[in-house]
């Protein structure tokens, strides 16, 4: 599930094509921006790598989108419920991740950037994740109560106790998500276009920036 949120996130910001125009904003920056917008929703650098508000909200909405599909097996969450967790997840990762960038090769084609941070620890994530969760056990059995009195999708998302258990149940997965000591990784920047139109430095292999994040 991590990775999938990350991979949607950045990708959603990594947006195609090079230009020979000027380019606005600096590689570390740029890079800074990805990290931050990517990992907690927002970022004080979004202008270094050409993102918009639209971007940004476009992030946040994939990621709330992303848990009310790992949640559809169980019960529909309604918009105000995956809103809460978005930022639930945000705050919580934003509280524990801090970047720091270096300009490692200043190059007018293939910068390339430092940067540090505690990434995600997969092994240990999933190792503290697979404690009982009473949460999701409770929604689970209210769920299939209210399921065989006749609740249909309408009536499960319009009911509070249902939703705030979708929401706690996910919060206790956030809660235990761990992190790796700090880390340094290098990365290569490449010229895109952003939203803004204008030409801007980003991660030049989106894969391996995100492997780097979430821990791969």
């Amino acid at each position: 599930m991590l990775r999938k949120i990350f991979v949607v996130a950045l990708m959603t910001m990594l947006l195609a094509g090079c230009g020979a125009d000027k380019i606005v904003g600096t590689p570390d920056k740029a890079v800074l921006a990805y990290a931050q917008i990517s990992m907690t929703g927002d970022s004080p650098n979004m202008q270094a790598a050409g993102f918009t508000d639209e971007d940004r909200n476009a992030i946040r909405k994939n990621l709330s989108n992303t848990f009310v599909t790992s949640m559809a097996n169980i019960t529909p969450m309604s918009d105000a419920a995956a809103e809460e967790i978005t930022n639930i997840y945000f705050d919580r990762l934003k509280g524990a991740m801090n970047f720091k960038v270096t300009l490692a090769k200043d190059d007018s084609d293939r910068p390339v950037v430092e940067i540090t941070t505690t990434p995600i620890d997969p092994a240990e994530s999933a190792r503290t994740v697979a404690a009982q969760n009473d949460e999701l056990f409770a929604l689970i059995g209210m769920v299939g109560k209210l399921k065989s009195e006749g609740a249909d999708d309408a009536a499960l998302k319009a009911n509070d106790q249902v939703q705030a258990l979708a929401v706690a149940a996910l919060k206790n997965y956030i809660d235990n998500i761990k992190f790796a000591p700090e880390k340094t990784f290098s990365v290569p920047c490449a010229k895109v276009t952003g939203s803004d139109g204008n030409v801007h430095w980003a991660p030049a292999d989106a894969d391996a920036f995100v492997n780097f994040l979430t821990g791969r």
